[in-house]
C-alpha cells in the first residue's frame, strides 16, 4: 500500500470536519464585537487549522465502519461530527500550550509559526483556554444526555489529572532529570500525554455506533496505535528535516530513541504495527488500514 500519497477519501473527511469546526466557530466566535476581541478570534482559528486530523478520522472511520455506514450518510448536525470537532479542538489546544515558552519553546509547527509566536503568549495561553472550554460546550449539544456524560467523563479523563496535564508534568521533570528516565518510565508518561486521547478517540467512534461488543479489542489496537505514533515521532525528530515535517527538529537522540537507540526502535515499530494491522484486517476498513500503515511510513 503506498502511504506517501494521500489517497482522496482522506481530503473529503478533512473537509468535513473542517467545516463542521468552521460552524462551531461562527456561532460561538460571532459576538461581540471589540477591536482586540477580533484580533484574539483570530488566534483561536489560527491555532486550529493545523495537523493531520488522525485522531478525528478514525473516531468517525471506527463510527462509519461498524455501523455499515458511508462518510455521505454524515450531516452536518450529526452527534458523530459533534465529536469530531471536539477531539480536534482538544488536540489543538493541547498543542497550543505544548508550544508556549514555558513549555517546550516550539517556534514552528506545520512549515507556519506556531500560534504563540505568530500572535503572543498571551493570545495562545487564552486561545488554549478558550477551546479547552468550547469541547464541552459541543459536548452538552449531542441529542443523548447519557451519551454526552459517558463522553464528557471519558475525554476529561484522557486530558486532565489522569491523563494529558499529569504526562506534561512528567516531561517537563524528565527534561530535567533524564537519569532517572527509563524506558517503562517513557512508556507511561507517553501514554497519559498522548495515547489516552488517541485511545479515547477510537472508543468515541464505537460508543457512538452503539457497537461496543469487541471494545476491549479495538482499546488495545489504540493503545498499541499511540506507542507507534510516539515511536514514529522520536525518529523523526532525529531522522526527519523541518522541510519534512514542518515543525522543529531535535536532530539529537531524544525519546526511545535515547534509551533504545534508532535501530531498535524502527524494529519495535514494525512489530507494533504489524499487531494492529492484525486488528485492522478484522474491521474490513481500508481507510483504517491505510492509517496503520501511514502510522510507520509518515514524513511528517
Amino acid at each position: 500500500m503506498n502511504t506517501t500519497q494521500i489517497p482522496s477519501w482522506y481530503a473529503t473527511y478533512k473537509d468535513l470536519i473542517e467545516t463542521s469546526i468552521s460552524k462551531y466557530f461562527d456561532t460561538y466566535l460571532a459576538i461581540p464585537w471589540s477591536k482586540p476581541l477580533e484580533l484574539f478570534k483570530e488566534t483561536v482559528r489560527y491555532s486550529c487549522v493545523w495537523g493531520k486530523k488522525l485522531r478525528w478520522i478514525f473516531a468517525l472511520e471506527f463510527y462509519l465502519t461498524l455501523s455499515n455506514k458511508s462518510v455521505d450518510d454524515v450531516k452536518q448536525d450529526d452527534d458523530i461530527l459533534r465529536f469530531c470537532a471536539a477531539i480536534e479542538i482538544i488536540h489543538a489546544f493541547s498543542l497550543v500550550h505544548d508550544d508556549l515558552p514555558c513549555m517546550d519553546n516550539d517556534t514552528l509547527r506545520r512549515w507556519e509559526p506556531t500560534t504563540w509566536k505568530k500572535y503572543w503568549e498571551y493570545q495562545a495561553v487564552l486561545a488554549g483556554d478558550m477551546l479547552n472550554t468550547l469541547w464541552f460546550e459541543i459536548i452538552s449539544d449531542i441529542k443523548d444526555p447519557k451519551m454526552s456524560q459517558e463522553l464528557a467523563k471519558l475525554i476529561s479523563h484522557a486530558i486532565g489529572f489522569y491523563g494529558m496535564v499529569w504526562g506534561q508534568i512528567e516531561d517537563m521533570y524528565f527534561e530535567e532529570h533524564l537519569s532517572e528516565l527509563d524506558e517503562s518510565i517513557l512508556k507511561g508518561l507517553h501514554y497519559k500525554k498522548t495515547g489516552r486521547l488517541i485511545e479515547a478517540s477510537i472508543i468515541w467512534g464505537i460508543i457512538v455506533s452503539g457497537q461496543k461488543a469487541n471494545i476491549d479489542i479495538f482499546k488495545d489496537f489504540g493503545r498499541k496505535l499511540w506507542l507507534a505514533f510516539q515511536l514514529k515521532d522520536d525518529l523523526l525528530d532525529v531522522e526527519g528535516t523541518p522541510e519534512e515535517t514542518g515543525k522543529s527538529v531535535w536532530g539529537e537522540e531524544k525519546g526511545f530513541v535515547y534509551l533504545s537507540w534508532a535501530d531498535k526502535t524502527r524494529k519495535v515499530l514494525h512489530e507494533i504495527i504489524s499487531d494492529c494491522r492484525q486488528i485492522s484486517t478484522s474491521l474490513g476498513s481500508e481507510k483504517i488500514d491505510f492509517l496503520v500503515d501511514y502510522m510507520e511510513n509518515r514524513k511528517k
